[in-house]
């Protein structure tokens, strides 16, 4: 009976070799692969025994720490000389034997030779899934980290550049706009002094008119310029964008030659939306650009706004979310794109401007702050035809926009108690103007033309009930210092030519910040209304 089984029990063993064979060609094969694979691995039992480390591993150790730990170490001792392993592998090692998989990035080495690795942690467990300890993927991604260092500083450099360089394509005009400004304002106060002389009081009165209003176009370019330049995080604010855009005509219009016709065909009593309104400014301000270089030969810009209300078919097509949005179009009738090169506009570092001439940001910019905004951009265009370049924006349903209030007439005479005040100011002329406005309204006005002069006075016996100072004064007490120096019952004006975001005051009942240029109303209401809280609770 033996003898009748004995060729069956021959080829059951037979196959059972070729299966064990070729089960042990499959674990040479994957233990090849895992040997030669450019992750460092490493797996240890519960008792922190190291039980396998593939050849990269062994020739990192190598070249790095100098030893080569080998199957049957005991980790815990090899790696008492690298504290900075220990560390990252001691508080680690308690979840894998929980069963727990991750991943991890950590900073290996000495500050000067630091390696970066992305670890992958897994358990290790038998074949009742009963865990035996737990082995990792290292992979050094070193090379990776400074490449990805290496395109952030040239993205962040070449957004500045981008910046800068539409800050250099406004100069010739915005340059232009302030000689014709400037030469306005000097001759009407020069032929004002002449009419003066003369007697002349009504005709003196028109001039010095057109002098003031000069001045405040310079003061608005001013400010555009300023918000424009400055550098900041997204603060969405309720914005009508027809009072926007109004407000960037003279920006607008710096910006263009001669032979380009702007045409602002935003209406009053459209959507409102919640949008950051010097990044919008930015961001038109960027197209208006783009349309002018896509009309060398001239032609017509034009800003025109809709109340678009998306259903859920055209939101889909958009990327958007059904509902109700502000439709931005800027278009132009120059020279248009190819729809290759369209496609194209919004990815980073594109331009089809020629070499040294774009910087290939503006668009992209321009799309990641619709985009970051809650909207989105759409181009159209076609060679010969111009160029539309759609944004999408989101209603604000529940907010509303308050115009400004017009100013104060400025009073005759005061209308609170005369106090003692500090004018601190190295500007001669603003200096010689502000305390004659002061002294007008009654107050007792002490002048100095730097912090230090000013803080010497003070420490001298001076005890001024209100300080109105320059935020940048010369020397090294600014402002800011001479403020803190005085005892917190006084309070304090200051007045700055720097942007809002540059100041870095933040304004309270005592506090208050005053932007030049102002207005003679704008002054006296703020030396008012601080006057007015002297004794309030800080």
């Amino acid at each position: 009976m033996s003898q009748d089984n004995t060729p069956g029990c021959i080829e059951q063993l037979q196959e059972k070799l070729l299966d064990l064979e070729a089960q042990n060609a499959e674990l040479r094969l994957l233990g090849e692969l895992v040997d030669h694979s450019l992750a460092n691995v490493f797996a240890a039992d519960r008792n922190f025994r190291l039980l396998a480390i593939n050849r990269t591993a062994q020739e990192t150790f190598k070249r790095l720490r100098g030893f080569v730990p080998k199957v049957g170490d005991y980790i815990p001792q090899f790696l008492s000389l690298q504290p900075d392993i220990r560390r990252q592998l001691e508080p680690v090692w308690p979840r894998v034997l929980a069963g727990e998989a991750f991943v991890e990035t950590i900073v290996l080495g000495t500050p000067q030779a630091l390696r970066h690795y992305e670890l992958r942690y897994n358990p290790l467990r038998d074949a009742q899934q009963r865990i035996q300890g737990g082995y990792l993927f290292a992979y050094d991604i070193t090379e990776r980290v400074a490449e990805q260092e290496r395109l952030r500083e040239i993205e962040n450099a070449l957004r500045q550049s981008q910046k800068m360089e539409a800050v250099g394509q406004l100069t010739g005009g915005i340059s232009h706009d302030f000689n014709n400004l400037l030469g306005s304002i000097l001759a009407a106060l020069e032929v004002a002094a002449q009419r003066l002389a003369e007697n002349r009081y009504p005709e003196t009165t028109r001039l010095l008119a057109i002098a003031r209003q000069d001045a405040q176009r310079a003061a608005s370019v001013v400010q555009r310029l300023l918000a424009f330049s400055r550098q900041q995080t997204l603060i969405a604010q309720t914005t009508d964008v027809h009072q926007l855009v109004a407000g960037m005509h003279d920006l607008i219009k710096s910006s263009l030659h001669e032979g380009i016709d702007f045409v602002d065909q935003t209406m009053a009593g459209q959507w409102l939306i919640a949008a950051d309104p010097p990044q919008l400014e930015s961001a038109l301000l960027n197209l208006c650009i783009n349309a002018r270089d896509a009309m060398p030969s001239g032609g017509q810009l034009c800003i025109r706004c809709a109340n678009t209300r998306l259903d859920q078919a055209r939101a889909r097509v958009l990327d958007l979310l059904a509902g109700d949005y502000l439709q931005i179009c800027v278009s132009d009738n120059g020279i248009g794109m190819p729809a290759d090169v369209a496609q194209r506009a919004l990815e980073p570092f594109f331009t089809s401007k020629p070499l040294g001439q774009g910087s290939g940001l503006g668009l992209s910019i321009v799309y990641g702050f619709i985009r970051q905004s809650g909207g989105q951009l759409q181009i159209t265009s076609e060679p010969g035809h111009g160029t539309r370049v759609d944004l999408y924006l989101p209603r604000d349903n529940e907010a509303t926009v308050t115009p400004p209030a017009p100013d104060k007439p400025t009073p005759d005479k005061p209308r609170c108690t005369p106090r003692l005040i500090m004018l601190v100011e190295d500007q001669a002329n603003l200096r010689l103007v502000v305390e004659e406005i002061l002294e007008e309204l009654g107050h007792d006005v002490r002048t100095f033309v730097d912090g230090r002069s000013a803080l010497d006075a003070f420490q001298a016996g001076l005890r001024p009930d209100l300080l109105v100072t320059d935020i940048g004064l010369p020397g090294d007490i600014d402002g800011r210092r001479l403020a803190a120096a005085l005892p917190a019952g006084v309070a304090v004006l200051y007045m700055t030519g720097y942007s809002t975001d540059q100041v870095g005051v933040t304004a309270s009942k005592h506090c208050s910040v005053l932007y030049k240029p102002f207005t003679l109303a704008s002054l006296t209401q703020q030396i008012e209304n601080l006057l007015a809280n002297l004794h309030s609770p800080q």
